[in-house]
């Protein structure tokens, strides 16, 4: 028997433990300012000083203080336009032409790198031109090698571009190797997999010409074979290569294969072949990287038959029961945070009100995991955009939340239309909006001059290995991603694969392995992300370099640059700090305008 004392003693401990337990949640639950959005910074215009670069005349170029590109091609080209958009973001200047027959050369100001649309602006007199740009130091890019007859019968073209052999036209491949030092990340490869299921994330370009490289060469890139249906055994050295450089003479001449360059993967590609020809490369980066839930939380019970048949649960149970627990399990392990792109309804017209008796959760979860709030403009039924924000304000004005909303999702074909609804109630605190991924909109830009666009760069259920390339390209230009996770789908479904179970299985699997890579980046909301995104796209800089001192001078403090090396380690930085990436790449902030940067070999020193 328990004597009286013991337990007295017990209960006494009970009551402590319980009376402790219980004060924590409640100093917790007062502490959550669940209804002020942390993450929100103040509307400005800084738009109107974003940093613009220069088109210049390539009939006369005169002296300019920074490096330049000169594209040869169609100027209203997808690469033309991948190129101009990888000069602003890279703080280069730009110069287009037509034919090399237009450019009128100029010793004392030569492009930092010449890109050739395709290898037949390289033909006949022209190849002389280039030849002679390459001997004086300038980056050849061929954006894209599209008919192997060019190059088989001109030995001069084939020797320039490093190519020992054209070995047939066109072959098919069952996938691509991807190695490391072109962009971060590391080395990858994209076989086509042997699970059903997987099938549809093979979506790159099979069907190429294959090219096998000579001496001099270094291979970023290759095609891989069904070694069943060659006549004999191909060695890796004789595989189709797609993307490499020909280093003839200690130049740079790089060649690419398929249309990476002609999308936002040239972003990655272009500052890599800059580091690949450089003693060493500095460039500025966002530093941000985004997980949006768009669609999510939801708060009309709509479409309850199929979710009662699929689920035992109505929208708003299975959102708060089934999907939010996992949800937050799956960013825990990922090291993400969450920008939540609020619902309140889809369908405005079916008499189906929603209800805020969750929204309280939600704000205070979304505290808790240092998440953000945001608004969805998306909608299936009602009478315009603007009768639907009247509805939702109306919506959170019953719900008494003063909760300020900074971040907004809408579809790429709506931003016209939202930019003018950016002064109504539930918008006038919005500073940034997200879309989709297109290639019709730059990855990072400024809509207005006081609201940003920050584009989704990765559907994280719908992931192919064009997307993968494309993210680390992106990753490795810019330090930023933006994974989208949509709902509407599951909420809506259409097929067996719209289940939440297929769904979260599938972005779970997506997101810890593919972005497993960038975790030094910081993990950041979208207000947050905003942030930086300003400063990257206002920041001008320049950096010298005397002996192992490198100065770097930025015009925004707290701006973020990448440093790319060979073999060379920071050993002291004053003026900002320095975390290391990868073997040779160093991401730095800026904490002043001025960073000195000193430098120190490790092993052999890295020579052109």
């Amino acid at each position: 028997m328990v004597s009286r004392r013991k337990f007295f003693s017990i209960a006494i401990m009970m009551f402590v433990l319980l009376f402790l337990f219980q004060f924590s949640m409640v100093l917790r639950d007062r502490q959550n300012t669940y209804d002020v959005n942390s993450n929100l910074a103040p509307k400005q215009n800084d738009g109107k000083n974003v940093w613009k670069n220069e088109e210049l005349d390539p009939a006369s170029v005169g002296t300019t203080d920074r490096r330049y590109v000169l594209f040869v091609g169609d100027s209203s080209s997808d690469m033309a336009e991948a190129v101009s958009r990888w000069c602003t973001y890279a703080k280069w200047d730009i110069s287009k032409c037509s034919s090399m027959e237009k450019f009128k050369e100029n010793d004392k100001n030569l492009p930092g790198m010449l890109i050739l649309e395709s290898e037949k602006y390289a033909l006949d007199d022209n190849l002389k031109k280039i030849e002679e740009l390459e001997q004086k130091g300038v980056i050849i890019v061929f954006g894209c090698l599209e008919d192997p007859k060019n190059i088989e019968k001109n030995q001069e073209l084939q020797d320039f571009l490093g190519i020992y052999k054209v070995v047939s036209q066109k072959t098919e491949l069952t996938g691509a190797k991807l190695f490391e030092g072109l962009l971060l990340g590391g080395e990858v490869v994209y076989e086509t997999p042997e699970d059903k299921d997987e099938r549809d994330r093979q979506d790159l370009q099979l069907n190429v010409p294959w090219y096998q490289v000579g001496s001099g060469t270094k291979t970023y890139m290759v095609g891989l074979l069904d070694q069943s249906k060659q006549k004999e055994t191909v060695e890796n050295e004789e595989l189709p290569t797609l993307i490499w450089r020909n280093g003839i003479r200690n130049g740079s001449i790089f060649c690419v294969v398929g249309d990476y360059m002609k999308d936002s993967t040239a972003l990655g590609l272009l500052d890599g072949m800059v580091a690949e020809a450089s003693s060493y490369y500095i460039y500025p980066v966002v530093n941000a990287q985004n997980l949006s839930m768009i669609n999510f939380p939801v708060f009309a019970d709509e479409n309850n038959e199929q979710m009662m048949e699929l689920y035992s649960q109505s929208i708003t149970g299975m959102a708060r029961d089934i999907m939010w627990p996992s949800l937050i399990s799956i960013v825990e392990k990922g090291g993400l945070k969450m920008s939540c792109f609020m619902q309140p309804q889809t369908n405005y017209e079916d008499g189906i009100e929603p209800t805020s008796k969750d929204l309280v959760f939600y704000l205070k979860q979304m505290k808790e995991q240092n998440a953000e709030a945001g608004l969805s403009l998306q909608y299936k039924n009602a009478e315009s955009l603007r009768d639907k924000l009247n509805q939702d304000a109306e919506f959170f004005r019953k719900a008494d939340s003063s909760y300020k909303y900074g971040a907004a999702y809408t579809e790429e074909k709506d931003l016209d239309t939202v930019k003018a609804l950016m002064n109504t109630e539930l918008m006038k605190n919005v500073s940034t909006l997200v879309c989709e991924y297109t290639e019709d909109e730059p990855v990072i830009s400024y809509c207005t001059d006081s609201v940003t666009l920050q584009s989704v760069t990765s559907d994280g259920m719908n992931y192919t290995y064009s997307d993968d390339i494309r993210m680390r390209s992106i990753q490795s230009s810019l330090g930023y991603t933006n994974v989208m996770l949509n709902m509407q789908k599951i909420f809506w479904p259409e097929r067996k694969k719209d289940r939440w179970q297929i769904m979260q299985k599938r972005f779970s699997s997506n997101l810890l392995t593919y972005w497993k890579k960038f975790t030094g980046f910081d993990s950041t909301t979208l207000s947050e992300s905003n942030t930086r995104t300003r400063t990257f796209l206002n920041l001008d800089f320049s950096e010298t370099r005397t002996d192992d001192e490198i100065i770097l001078k930025a015009s925004e403090s707290g701006s973020w640059f990448i440093l790319r090396t060979h073999g060379e380690e920071i050993e002291e930085i004053e003026g900002g700090t320095q975390k290391k990436l990868e073997d040779n790449v160093y991401l730095i902030q800026a904490q002043d305008t001025i960073v000195k940067i000193q430098v120190k070999t490790a092993g052999l020193h890295y020579s052109k």
